[in-house]
């Protein structure tokens, strides 16, 4: 083969090759994007969930303060446990 054949193929290759590594770049900035978009997601996700454990140990307190109350009213009016 000579110098020429080779330049020759090379450039087919180039023209063959070129769509397709377009088409990797566009997937590529897709990709970014949407690993950007799931680190917010992510954010939010923790922010959620430090939320819901709040609301959880405030109903969590609420309900064993009821409980104590309950058991002092059923202490004072001499009835038997409901726990």
């Amino acid at each position: 083969m000579t110098n020429n054949d080779l330049n020759q193929i090379s450039q087919i290759l180039d023209q063959k090759l070129k769509p397709i590594q377009q088409e990797l770049q566009q997937h590529g900035k897709m990709l970014e994007g949407n690993g950007k978009q799931l680190e917010g997601h992510g954010k939010m996700l923790k922010s959620l969930k430090k939320d819901q454990n709040t609301i959880l140990n405030m109903l969590d307190k609420e309900q064993m303060d009821q409980r104590k109350r309950l058991k002092r009213v059923e202490e004072h009016l001499s009835l038997t446990s409901s726990f």
